[in-house]
């Protein structure tokens, strides 16, 4: 990648300007399964006009045309298209606004218009003249001497009917490249300006979801505090409780990943819009508030906003986390104390079990017993008949001890070995 990396410093120069020029650019967001297909219809809108080819695998292209100029550029999540025409000498320029928007439809750019800003350069001596105010809305009306003193930038911020923001560029002497380096900052500072602010509609956003979890994760930690561990039932409300949390947490989860490309992004997006103003280098003309003074008033607590935002969200996962892990712990313990509990009465169950045993092992023991004994008694009888002079009676009570203890000693045996 050694020719792609060495390239990607000249991938998007800055263009010399000669003369005076009205600059139209159009930020268009794209998706990502649509910036091919955006490549695919420029490279034909190329090849019609031009019978020359374009590389589609580059972000960024600029052709002089009969009547203007077409600079394309494809950034991250956005493409812009600037169409430059020059100034007549009757301070009109050749290709209006309703020929910019016709050109854009044949382009066929994807996506939603996001900004929209016309940028208009006129040759002048240091000295301001109050006629070229003409057209700006004095009540938001910024000036600002950029580029050591050597060009005046004029603008509102006022959005005309078209939704286009005007800039005044005023050319103290500037060289072409100066002019074609301050014509691209002040063109993406108005760009990254727009799309800066869109994380303020997201911090709008996740503020209401913030704001649920949190009411919701009070309610259940008071429930939490006031339960105790010795009521009926504790064990299923803990457990109900614990659900509740698991699904505040998904949700907030769930909140801040949708969140955080958009946060990211406006961090990223403000830091630039900061840059280009400190490049341009902005002086104070007196009687007027400077732009980027405009701009700080409404973009820090916009930027403000958004970290205030995402802080809420770290903190509100990290007491989450905790509530999590307390009322975890709690029905760990509660569990345990059931298992407790549990073997106990096992343990009880298995000592009447061993006396039951004990019980029918004696009984077992007689019964055998009584039937050995009958059997010697039998045999008694036979030898009586036959001329014994035993009498079975006192035989059979003689054998009794003998057969109870050999019976006890082989049943305790056979019960140890097992």
């Amino acid at each position: 990648m050694r020719q792609a990396i060495l390239e990607e410093v000249h991938a998007r120069p800055f263009v010399p300007i000669h003369g005076e020029w009205q600059i139209r650019q159009y930020a268009f967001m794209v998706e990502q399964d649509q910036r091919q297909l955006e490549k695919d219809k420029l490279y034909r809108f190329i090849k019609d006009e031009t019978g020359t080819s374009f590389n589609s695998g580059e972000h960024y292209f600029h052709h002089a045309f009969e009547q203007y100029s077409l600079r394309w550029e494809q950034h991250s999540e956005f493409s812009t298209y600037a169409i430059e025409t020059a100034v007549s000498d009757n301070g009109h320029s050749q290709t209006s606004s309703e020929n910019s928007l016709f050109l854009l439809e044949k382009l066929g750019a994807p996506g939603e218009l996001i900004a929209a800003v016309e940028l208009t350069i006129k040759q002048t001596d240091h000295a301001f003249s109050e006629e070229l105010l003409d057209g700006f809305d004095p009540s938001s009306l910024s000036i600002s001497r950029v580029t050591s003193e050597r060009a005046t930038l004029v603008t509102d911020f006022q959005a005309s009917e078209d939704g286009v923001i005007s800039f005044l560029l005023l050319d103290h002497g500037l060289s072409p490249l100066e002019l074609g380096a301050t014509v691209r900052r002040v063109l993406e500072l108005e760009t990254y300006r727009t799309l800066s602010l869109l994380g303020l509609y997201e911090a709008r956003k996740q503020q209401k979801i913030v704001s649920r979890i949190e009411r919701e994760l009070v309610q259940i930690t008071s429930q939490l505090r006031n339960s105790g561990s010795q009521e009926p039932n504790s064990l299923a409300h803990n457990e109900e409780l614990l659900a509740d949390l698991s699904a505040l947490a998904a949700d907030l989860e769930a909140a801040a990943m949708e969140s955080l490309f958009r946060f990211g992004a406006t961090r990223a997006y403000s830091d630039i819009v900061r840059r280009r103003l400190e490049t341009l280098g902005e002086t104070h003309l007196s009687g007027y508030d400077m732009i980027g003074r405009f701009l700080n008033r409404r973009l820090a607590p916009a930027m403000q906003t958004c970290r205030a935002i995402e802080e809420r969200q770290a903190n509100l996962s990290r007491k989450l986390t905790r509530a999590v892990g307390l009322l975890r712990a709690r029905v760990d313990v509660e569990l345990e104390r059931q298992n407790r509990d549990l073997l106990s009465s096992m343990d009880q169950r298995a000592k009447f079990q061993l006396r039951l045993q004990e019980t029918v092992e004696g009984l077992s023991i007689a019964a055998i017993s009584y039937y050995v004994i009958s059997l010697i008694g039998y045999a008694l009888k036979g030898a009586k008949a036959l001329g014994s002079p035993l009498d079975p009676a006192v035989g059979m009570a003689a054998s009794v001890p003998f057969v109870v203890g050999v019976l006890w000693y082989f049943l305790r045996k056979l019960k140890a070995n097992h």
